[in-house]
This record gives C-alpha cells, sequence and structure tokens, in this order.
C-alpha cells in the first residue's frame, strides 16, 4: 500500500513538472472565443469515439454471448440424463477436446484489447484538453458571478443569473467542483448547499457516470460531514455519516478526526466590496441627477461644425460620457485586428485580455489616427502620436478593479460592443454605473489638483454571457503635449 502511495506521488510530482513548464504555452479556455469552440469541436471528437469504443465492445461481448449459448447447447441436451449422454463417443470426444482447445483460444480472446484505436486517439488529445489551473480559474468565475450577483446556489444551478434565466443547468460534478472551492476557502454553508443540489442530482441522474468520473456519493457525505464539523454541528454531521453503508461504521472516529484536526482555510477568494456588487446588480437604480446631456462644441474646433453629444456623468470628479463616437465598421476592425494580439495580462485582473497596443501597423496607422483625433476632440488635450491604448476583453467571469493608473492626470475608455449582462463600469464611491454600449466613451480627470482622486476608484463588473471587448488609453501628466 505504501508502495503504491509513493507510486502515485512520483507519477504527480512528474506530471506537475510537466506542467510548469509547459504552463506558459497552454490555451486561455476561459478568455477566447476560438479556444473554447475548439474545445467544443474536440469534446464531440472524444465524444464520437467513445461511442465507438462502446460498440466494440458491444460487438466484442455479443460474439462472447453467441459463443457460450452455442457452447451450452451441449450441456442442456445432456440434462438428467449425463452418464447416458457422454457414453457416446460422439459426445464425450467434442467434451473433451472443447476443454482441452476452446478454452484456451477463449482466453486469448478475452484478453484481447478492445478500441486500441480509440484509446489511442484519447491519448494523443490529452495534451490539448484544459489543465487544472484551467478548471480552477473557471470555477473562481462562477464564485465571482454568483458572490456579485447575490445568486444563490440553486439559483446559479437552474440557469438563473441577475434576473435572467438561461437554459442551462450544472451537473452533479459540476455542483461538486463549486463546493469544494467554497469549502476551500472557508465558506462551508455555501459549500454545505452547493453539495446539497449535488447529492440530490446524483440521484436524479444516472450515478454510475460520476463514479466512472470520479466522484461517489461517499466523497459527497465526507465533504458534508466535514462542512457541518467546522460549523459545530456534530449530529447532522453523524447523521450524513450514517446514511452511507461504507461509512456508517466507522463514522465516530471519522467525527474524531474531523473534531481533532480542524480545517485551516486560506481565503483567496476575490474580494468583492459592497457597493461595487450592489451597483452591478440589476436592482440597482441611480438616484435622479441633475446633471445634463448636451452636445460638445468647445473642446476642438472641429466640433464646431460637428458637436459632439455628451451626457455629463459627474462634475467633481469630471466624468462624461459620449455618444455614437467611433463608426460601426471602425469597431470591427479594431476587435478583427485586435483578437490574434490578445494575451494573458496580471494588469489588473489574471482573467482579462488585454492587448497593448501602440504598434501602427498592429492595428492599423489609419484607424489610430482617427482615433487619436477623436480623444482630442473630447478631452481638448493634445494628445500626442503613439500614446499607449489598450484593446481590453473581458469573458466570462472576469472582473477587475483599479485604484487609478499611476501618474495618469485623465482616462479614455472606448466600448467596443454591447454587454447586456454584466459587464459594467461602476464608480463606487460616487454610486455611479456606466452600461457597456457600443460606441461610448467614457471620460475623466483621475486627479484632484496634483494628487490622486481616490474617488475614480472604479471596476467592471462580470461578463456572464458573451465577452466585452473596450480600447482604454491613460494620459500621463507632462505627457499630452
Amino acid at each position: 500500500m505504501l508502495l503504491e502511495k509513493v507510486h502515485i506521488l512520483v507519477i504527480w510530482l512528474i506530471f506537475w513538472k510537466v506542467e510548469s513548464t509547459l504552463l506558459e504555452s497552454r490555451k486561455e479556455f476561459l478568455d477566447t472565443v476560438s479556444a473554447k469552440m475548439n474545445l467544443m469541436q474536440l469534446d464531440g471528437e472524444l465524444i464520437d469515439s467513445l461511442m465507438n469504443y462502446a460498440d466494440k465492445m458491444d460487438e466484442k461481448a455479443s460474439q462472447l454471448k453467441r459463443l457460450a449459448q452455442e457452447l451450452r447447447q451441449p450441456l442442456q441436451a445432456a440434462k438428467g440424463r449425463e452418464e447416458e449422454y457422454l457414453g457416446n463417443p460422439l459426445h464425450s470426444f467434442p467434451l473433451i477436446r472443447h476443454m482441452y482447445q476452446d478454452w484456451l483460444y477463449l482466453e486469448e480472446f478475452m484478453k484481447k484489447p478492445v478500441g486500441e484505436e480509440e484509446i489511442k486517439f484519447l491519448r494523443r488529445k490529452l495534451p490539448e484538453l484544459p489543465w487544472l489551473a484551467d478548471t480552477e480559474e473557471a470555477t473562481v468565475s462562477i464564485f465571482r458571478i454568483a458572490e456579485t450577483y447575490g445568486m444563490m446556489p440553486w439559483e446559479m444551478a437552474n440557469g438563473l443569473i441577475d434576473n435572467v434565466r438561461f437554459n442551462s443547468t450544472l451537473s452533479a460534478l459540476d455542483c461538486y467542483e463549486v463546493a469544494k472551492l467554497y469549502f476551500k476557502w472557508g465558506y462551508f454553508k455555501q459549500a454545505l448547499q452547493w453539495m446539497s443540489i449535488s447529492k440530490a442530482r446524483m440521484k436524479e441522474e444516472y450515478s454510475g457516470v460520476y463514479e466512472v468520473l470520479g466522484m461517489t456519493s461517499q466523497d459527497v457525505a465526507l465533504l458534508q460531514a466535514r462542512c457541518l464539523v467546522e460549523l459545530d454541528l456534530r449530529d447532522e454531521a453523524h447523521d450524513v455519516l450514517l446514511d452511507q453503508p461504507d461509512l456508517a461504521e466507522n463514522s465516530i472516529s471519522l467525527l474524531d478526526q474531523f473534531k481533532a484536526n480542524p480545517y485551516e482555510a486560506v481565503d483567496r477568494s476575490p474580494k468583492l466590496g459592497e457597493d461595487y456588487k450592489r451597483l452591478c446588480r440589476s436592482s440597482f437604480s441611480p438616484t435622479p441627477s441633475k446633471l445634463h446631456c448636451r452636445y460638445n462644441s468647445t473642446t476642438s474646433r472641429f466640433l464646431i461644425l460637428a458637436p459632439l453629444k455628451m451626457e455629463e456623468i459627474s462634475l467633481e470628479p469630471y466624468i462624461v460620457m459620449y455618444h455614437d463616437i467611433l463608426p460601426d465598421k471602425d469597431i470591427q476592425q479594431f476587435i478583427t485586428l485586435a483578437e490574434p494580439l490578445l494575451k494573458p495580462t496580471e494588469m489588473i485582473d489574471e482573467n482579462k485580455n488585454e492587448a497593448k497596443s501602440s504598434d501602427r501597423p498592429a492595428l492599423g496607422g489609419l484607424l489610430l489616427d482617427r482615433l487619436n483625433e477623436r480623444m482630442r476632440d473630447i478631452t481638448g488635450l493634445q494628445i500626442r502620436q503613439g500614446n499607449p491604448i489598450n484593446i481590453i476583453k473581458y469573458a466570462s467571469g472576469a472582473h477587475s478593479e483599479t485604484e487609478g493608473y499611476g501618474d495618469s492626470m485623465a482616462s479614455v475608455m472606448f466600448y467596443l460592443n454591447d454587454a447586456p449582462y454584466g459587464g459594467a463600469t461602476v464608480f463606487p464611491h460616487l454610486n455611479v454605473k456606466v452600461p457597456a454600449e457600443r460606441g461610448k466613451v467614457l471620460f475623466w480627470y483621475n486627479l484632484s489638483g496634483d494628487t490622486k482622486d481616490v474617488t475614480t476608484v472604479h471596476a467592471a463588473c462580470p461578463v456572464f454571457h458573451g465577452s466585452k471587448y473596450v480600447m482604454a488609453t491613460h494620459i500621463q501628466r507632462g505627457k499630452y503635449i
């Protein structure tokens, strides 16, 4: 038993080393639509291969059943008159020959591997599958969405997010994975709720599948009991263990072990402020504002002929929204040209994609020229050519929060698509929420005099369907003229 555990540990260490070495080249399944589409296609191919494997096993099983039926016929014919039957050499000879010869061939046939081609196909495709880090990232996104939008586990599991109903549900395995994350971070009550859903769905669905896929009712019961002990509910934990025949006999000793070794949770969950969550939710209703919408014709000479539609968001600090700034053609070009450049970034959040694009050939010189002209019209500042412009993609569950951009005096954010399911930009200190809508531009100053204005702290709400594209630039003091 000890040697087996050591062997497993060695294999795990080798796998961990290989995964660490290849980490830089792993795909971003959560963020990139094309990667998710490829993953779905691969899933279909693997399922087809699994069906072929099952068909070949069925074919072999059918052959064996037919053989068994044929071999049984002499026994049925001899039943009740065995001595008489075996007195006939035409019966005894076939029996001896059959027992000497047939079972050796049958042993070889039974040992012959089935579906080797399908097994080799699966092995070839394993490196293309998501890694542990991808699963953890996807699970964290579920946590972030649930906590931001105040969703109860059974609501999320049944496809309800922020009053939007989707035709989707989470399986027993999905719920169990989310429960483990909540447990890991010390959210024992929520973990229990997710596990209760998992347990119920194991009974509703074909439980044999889950045992093949590595989850048993005993696994769920043990985690349930552990959570209940952490919540000082020992009697309830005991009932859970007694309900499992394989655990009932050792239930008392298991509970004693749990109590003697309390779980030391390390809470690494995303820190989501209450004001942030309140603003992100659809239930948020902004207070009536005395600010106005008007045409801006003063920040550049060009606007005298073609004023821009401007909506005042805040005067202190100064935040305004411009409408219908970029034509649809330019927006689509920006997205198309930027998509291949998107790479993971840790500037704000590990689940956000960003392409840093001051490179003219990458996004096209004419597009950047028009963009810079528009920023000069909006800000009234003589922004230098080559000012860094970041194209950012927020995938499902992505969230960001920032307290400003160093020495940045102002920020400009272009919304390149509609994100009706989450994705709003919120300013928690100002009680301001700006929905992400295609063609809008948000502009604000980050400084109050010469110091950073803390009220400009802003964040992106998690997207829970589709994705969100924005372009952002942060104008540094002394670098705009």
